[in-house]
């Protein structure tokens, strides 16, 4: 266990041999009874990461053929 310090600024200088042991950077801060904790905020990509198929992918005569029919069906929905 470390002992540190808050300077006037209201600052925890933590300890080079804890910062090497966690990968974060950004932390959400609460306050249980007579302890500081620090909870890790972890990028959102991670918590999606995995949760769609990668892209599939295209051509570019493809991706003007999808462009194509997918503005044709926007024109064909304006007119009704």
């Amino acid at each position: 266990m470390e002992i540190v310090e808050i300077d006037g600024s209201g600052r925890v200088y933590i300890p080079a041999n804890v910062r090497r042991r966690v990968p974060w950077r950004r932390f959400k801060i609460e306050v249980e009874a007579d302890r500081i904790v620090l909870i890790p905020v972890k990028p959102a990509v991670d918590k999606y990461y995995g949760l769609v198929a990668p892209a599939k992918s295209m051509s570019p005569e493809e991706i003007d053929d999808a462009a194509k029919t997918e503005t044709e069906k926007l024109f064909r929905k304006d007119i009704r």
